[in-house]
């Protein structure tokens, strides 16, 4: 008799697809986007530049995962089944929102507009109160509380049911859901400590898989069903409510702290090979020092008077100043591509690394290194090479000279 109601449930599941536009077409947006964005971006830069084939791939997959989760005929057995709507929120968290997350995706919405709207889009985040807003916002703590209170406070019986009454508290259910799960995995993959904040990020991910897997415990050794929808719904089916919640435990419960553990070994695994490679570092320097201590205290003396002296230099061919150079990258959010020498936080390797940029004979491989030509770049990259993934951001005459006198000041 099961065998029969499971084989008519899932004949009539597959003639349901969930074509709610609240859904269906955000999703569809992010596709177009996505994939005008990198026909532009590689049609000028070449295919892999700016944005890596991996993270192409891994939005594809994020994207086929979000459109089996929530348009596929596992969105009408959600309604039905709790074991499925519980299977859904993990493809949710712990599918789809790693996955979009390692794809980056913004850089490719971006060049998906022309470049007066990209810097229309941009304005707005370069400033330093919202880049504080943001550290702060994605620091690992904030992200866990978050995506724990995201997920507990949806399952509260009257916030839950609410979202199964209505279709806009569930689209909004789950866009908090995958947002508060790319909050989570960004932070702890590219978060501010890059691969040396490993260690804390498998603290938190542990964590996460223990109350999220007390959750599911709970669902799953609770003597009466939480939701009375499933009562109902399932009911029409022949389906026993308590086994159908005992399931969602067990799924929030086990497959998925099994997912948690995945990832969180994998960033282990990266954290000690980062640790281990920092130690032989350490070591190697501490054999050393005591061969070359005197020289280190001549080097750092000579270091020292430089660098006044190149501050002087760089300001003198630039006219601008290397102090507000400093305060000018960030505002800008350079730190954003490139790796840069004495700028907190400027360790991406989207773009090249600015290291020694003052005494390297050309810029982005064909441009000769003059303060014009460094000015000239650092204001329209797309004039000069429109196949480079630089876009142009807008920057001002005078922070071109205070940026290029501090990019002088790196020999």
């Amino acid at each position: 008799m099961q065998l029969v109601i499971a084989h008519g449930l899932a004949a009539s599941a597959m003639a349901h697809w969930d074509l709610e536009p609240l859904v269906v077409v955000p999703l569809f947006l992010t596709a177009v986007l996505y994939a005008a964005g990198l026909i532009r971006l590689w049609g000028r830069a070449g295919v892999g530049r700016g944005v890596p084939i991996w993270s192409a791939v891994s939005f594809a997959a994020g994207w086929v995962t979000l459109t089996v989760a929530l348009v596929s005929p596992v969105a009408w057995l959600s309604g039905i089944l709790f074991s499925v709507h519980m299977t859904q929120h993990t493809l949710l968290l712990l599918v789809a929102a790693p996955l979009l997350t390692f794809a980056q995706p913004m850089l490719a919405w971006l060049w998906a507009f022309d470049e007066s709207r990209r810097e229309r889009l941009v304005a707005p985040v370069r400033g330093r109160r919202f880049l504080r807003a943001w550290h702060a916002a994605t620091a690992p703590l904030s992200v866990f509380l978050l995506q724990a209170a995201v997920l507990w406070l949806w399952h509260i019986p009257s916030w839950y049911e609410a979202a199964l009454r209505s279709d806009v508290i569930h689209a909004l259910e789950h866009l908090t859901l995958v947002g508060a799960g790319c909050l989570f995995w960004w932070a702890m993959v590219r978060g501010r400590y890059g691969r040396a904040g490993y260690g804390l990020a498998v603290v938190y991910v542990f964590l996460s898989a223990v109350h999220s897997g007390t959750l599911g415990a709970l669902l799953t050794i609770a003597p009466e069903p939480w939701y009375g929808t499933y009562i109902v719904q399932g009911g029409a089916w022949g389906v026993d409510p308590i086994a159908d919640q005992q399931l969602a435990g067990l799924l929030m419960w086990i497959p998925a702290g099994v997912i948690f553990i995945v990832l969180g070994l994998a960033l282990l695994a990266a954290w000690l090979g980062e640790s281990e490679r920092r130690a032989a570092l350490a070591a190697s320097s501490a054999a050393s020092a005591a061969r070359v201590v005197g020289l280190i205290l001549l080097a750092c003396a000579a270091v020292l008077s430089c660098s006044g002296r190149y501050d002087k230099e760089a300001a003198a061919l630039t006219g601008g100043s290397p102090r507000r150079g400093s305060a000018a990258i960030g505002k800008y959010g350079c730190a954003a591509c490139h790796t840069i020498p004495g700028i907190a936080h400027a360790v991406a390797t989207v773009g090249p690394p600015l290291t020694q940029i003052a005494v390297r004979h050309y810029l982005a491989g064909h441009l000769v290194n003059t303060p014009d030509n460094m000015m000239r770049w650092i204001q329209h990259p797309q004039q000069i090479d429109p196949k480079n993934a630089m876009p142009d951001m807008g920057v001002t005459e005078q922070d071109a000279r205070d940026i290029a006198a501090y990019l002088y000041t790196l020999r």
